[in-house]
């Protein structure tokens, strides 16, 4: 999809402020994964609200009785159709992009409000689909591929003690001092077939696995 400025836009600096934030919630490290932040915490990325918004607005005035306003936006649909980048040539190029040119075609045909479920519905699937894709191919989420099914807010969140829901993010996401992790940063990179657990004379690779089923030798 074309990614363009402003409101039509998925606006990566302020999505970066909104990861920023979420990563502060769950108390993880800056670098953590994206994906891992928005499955971890069910949250979608704010583009999708502001596109849903855009949408509407134009289905108001598709079903707009005000004359000013239609012959306002009948000559944008016309610069538009002569190839005028305006307000109506992004709002076409946004439907577009979700597979929805044939409304912007006829939207006096078309129901809004029924429209406009479907459109966020799109979407939000969109985004869905692209987010799954990430959680499988990332690299520091093999553990959180496993048991990560959907894309919503985990209950353990609001239902454990502050330190124990830290420690648990920190774990589920890889934002730990686990060789598995530390070996990946340019200071200490090493192979991963090298980021070797030193605590214990098993001489396997320090991940999560690892860390949560074996126990140390007693002295």
């Amino acid at each position: 999809m074309a990614v363009r400025c402003g409101f039509f836009g998925k606006n990566k600096e302020i999505e970066r402020i909104h990861l920023k934030f979420c990563k502060i919630v769950l108390n993880v490290k800056s670098s953590t994964s994206n994906a891992g932040v928005y499955g971890e915490l069910g949250r979608y990325p704010l583009y999708i609200n502001r596109f849903v918004r855009i949408i509407k607005y134009w289905g108001k005035i598709m079903q707009s009785d005000n004359v000013l306003i239609k012959l306002l936006y009948n000559d944008m649909f016309i610069a538009c159709n002569n190839g005028v980048n305006n307000w109506s040539y992004n709002v076409k190029q946004l439907l577009d992009n979700y597979e929805f040119s044939h409304v912007f075609r006829d939207a006096l045909l078309k129901n809004h409000s029924t429209f406009n479920l479907e459109f966020k519905s799109r979407v939000i699937e969109t985004f869905q689909q692209q987010w799954y894709v990430n959680v499988e191919t990332s690299s520091s989420l093999n553990l959180y591929n496993y048991f990560k099914v959907c894309l919503e807010e985990e209950q353990y969140l609001n239902e454990l003690l502050p330190k124990y829901r830290v420690a648990l993010s920190k774990l589920r996401l890889a934002s730990n001092k686990l060789n598995i992790v530390t070996g990946r940063y340019a200071a200490n990179r090493v192979s991963r077939a090298q980021r070797i657990c030193t605590l214990c004379g098993l001489r396997e690779i320090e991940d999560d696995f690892h860390f949560t089923t074996s126990t140390l030798p007693t002295k």
